[in-house]
């Protein structure tokens, strides 16, 4: 892996504290299926949970750079890598899948009817199902750095909880900020869990995922975000551990921790 530049990498992740929120969107979109939960259940007890450990393996991806092709090229194999992780889980689950669009962006833009946030890197948008990635200059850089792949990973996770039900019944409720603190968190632990499934197929080093670890223990509300809309660094670090290590979306259920874990 090459050094990444931790500055660079600790805007990108303050971008994602705004570019992901729930707030940042508010439309949504249900999937017609009667296997998908409805109302607190979708929550809390969701068979995406039951689903156990992501087992569809990635190959290893290049890291070529210099060049938007390239970068592009890199993020349409990982992206395509999460299409396949996901849509088998949630066939275990026995939950409906439908692939995300994609829209590549190489300079900011107006994306889920808002302005592109300073230093963003990525953002879901539940109305029509689209990833929007920004292809900036640290990404032709850097295609294959880990944080940045959790970050579009985490972006993704909005999606599967779109997908599910949880987002569809969060955007029927109040949007309070400790529920956008669940959302987020569990976001973060799902993106955690990919991670963890595919680690080792892309060569990965145990270096590289503490380096990640600490750009999240530096990125919490108390020091990037006002609102509280995400969690504090120590719970951002505690979710994506737990996700990592199970590399199970049944590590990721925010909904039933107690306040003190999505503080």
């Amino acid at each position: 892996m090459r050094t990444p530049h931790i500055a660079l990498l600790a805007g990108a992740l303050a971008g994602l504290l705004f570019t992901g929120t729930a707030h940042a969107d508010t439309g949504s979109t249900n999937v017609a299926s009667a296997s998908v939960p409805t109302g607190p259940k979708a929550f809390t007890h969701n068979p995406l949970y039951r689903s156990g450990k992501l087992t569809v393996p990635c190959g290893h991806q290049p890291e070529d750079s210099g060049s938007v092709t390239a970068t592009k090229k890199h993020l349409t194999s990982m992206l395509g890598c999460l299409n396949a992780s996901w849509s088998a889980q949630l066939k275990k689950a026995r939950l409906p899948f439908r692939k995300p669009a994609i829209r590549f962006m190489t300079k900011p833009s107006r994306a889920c009817g808002s302005a592109w946030h300073k230093n963003g890197t990525g953002r879901y948008c539940s109305k029509g199902q689209q990833l929007v990635i920004l292809i900036d200059d640290y990404a032709i850089e850097y295609p294959a750095d880990p944080l940045a792949l959790h970050l579009i990973a985490h972006e993704y996770a909005h999606h599967v909880q779109n997908l599910v039900g949880i987002r569809p019944v969060a955007y029927t409720k109040a949007k309070s900020l400790v529920q956008s603190r669940r959302q987020e968190l569990q976001a973060d632990c799902l993106g955690a869990a990919f991670m963890g499934s595919i680690w080792a197929s892309q060569e990965y080093k145990d270096k590289d995922w503490k380096d990640v670890l600490d750009i999240y223990r530096k990125s919490g509300d108390e020091k990037l975000n006002k609102e509280r809309s995400h969690g504090t660094g120590k719970n951002r670090v505690a979710w994506l551990q737990k996700g990592f290590a199970a590399a199970s979306p049944a590590a990721c259920n925010t909904w039933t921790a107690p306040a003190s874990r999505i503080a």
